[in-house]
């Protein structure tokens, strides 16, 4: 009895041996990323593929790049009185408004009553002026050289020249007066948006003092910071989409910056937006676009296809034996739509996996299947 309990006991130490010997032989586990080295065991399918030609096919080729709404031009009105206060306000940040409308305010009784000094300063320098002319025509008509000395005569005809000069400076200081006036009235430049309103309601503000600022012809562009490598590929006049939440606008570009920044080696593209403000768009909304350079032929594989790993991009191919998997490193280019443009690694005709990559690694036995 005692010797059979011992027989039984050494067999299952052998069996137990040789299972732990072949769970830890090499080749016998494959790590959960796939990233071994190690073959399958031969004629053993690991996972079930479907293959995709790569193609040329004739893509989009766009440039995506994010940018902030502006205004095309902001017209700052500022004012052009000195010490008369603001009576009125008749806009509000946000008003749109027409050429020539009324903005501000400014009190007019002072300007009023400078503006009647000078027309009567006008008109007394007027009057000393005819009269001064008339002597000296007088003067001039007096054909006997006797009847006046020459000091006289020239005393007469300077009285004139005067009186001539004190009627101009009087008619200048009644345009200032006049000017004064109009200037009491702030009106828009331009049609537009209020932007800004600094204007105050009593505010004494100096000359040259912004008081409000207008979007001209609520106008907006989108401004975009291009890399240097492919601002050369951007043309003026070219079409652009610019894209807010569920809107697409479309553009055009307007001009391009003449500089590089030295820092970020990026350049500036400005696009006109057409009809932005009517669409709810407003100046410094940050927002992405697409620049559209036309078509170009390209060697595509499906996105599928492709796997990043350690910083590369790989696709896998089959072997002669078209059963066991090959992984070869790419140089893609950007996706376009469900596919990926490769630059380098493939040829027309090869076939790659189309899915499932993350789940291969080199040398795994497949099963292909159409």
């Amino acid at each position: 009895m005692k010797f059979f309990q011992l027989l039984t006991l050494n067999r299952c130490a052998t069996l137990a041996a040789a299972f732990l010997l072949g769970a830890c032989s090499p080749g016998a586990e494959k790590t959960a990323t796939g990233d071994s080295t190690e073959s399958a065991a031969p004629g053993k399918a690991s996972l079930s593929v479907e293959l995709a030609a790569v193609e040329q096919k004739s893509i989009p080729l766009k440039i995506s790049v994010n940018g902030s709404l502006a205004a095309w031009q902001e017209a700052i009105i500022g004012s052009q009185l000195n010490g008369v206060r603001i009576d009125a306000l008749r806009v509000e940040v946000g008003d749109t408004v027409k050429k020539g409308q009324t903005l501000a305010v400014f009190d007019q009784e002072t300007i009023k009553a400078d503006l009647a000094q000078a027309r009567a300063g006008v008109a007394e320098a007027q009057a000393l002026y005819e009269q001064a002319k008339l002597n000296a025509d007088m003067i001039r008509n007096i054909t006997d050289q006797g009847a006046v000395s020459a000091q006289e005569r020239n005393q007469i005809v300077a009285a004139e020249k005067s009186a001539q000069a004190r009627l101009l400076s009087a008619k200048a200081l009644q345009t200032q007066q006049e000017i004064r006036l109009r200037n009491s009235t702030v009106t828009a430049l331009d049609d537009g948006v209020i932007s800004s309103r600094t204007a105050t309601l009593g505010a004494v503000p100096n000359p040259g003092q912004e008081l409000f600022r207008l979007v001209r012809q609520q106008r907006l562009e989108w401004q975009a910071e291009v890399t240097d490598s492919e601002l050369s590929r951007i043309k003026v006049g070219m079409p652009v989409a610019v894209f807010n939440e569920a809107q697409t606008l479309k553009g055009t570009v307007r001009t391009i910056s003449p500089v590089i920044n030295a820092d970020s080696r990026n350049g500036m593209v400005y696009v006109d937006v057409p009809g932005a403000y009517a669409k709810g768009l407003k100046p410094g909304m940050y927002l992405r676009g697409e620049f559209d350079l036309g078509e170009q032929t390209a060697t595509v594989i499906p996105q599928t296809s492709i796997i990043e790993r350690d910083g590369f991009t790989y696709a896998f191919t089959l072997d002669e034996t078209n059963s066991q998997v090959q992984r070869i490193k790419l140089q893609v280019n950007k996706a376009q739509g469900e596919f990926i443009e490769v630059l380098d690694g493939l040829k027309p005709g090869d076939k790659v996996v189309r899915s499932g990559v993350a789940f291969l690694a080199h040398g795994d036995v497949v099963k292909v299947v159409k």
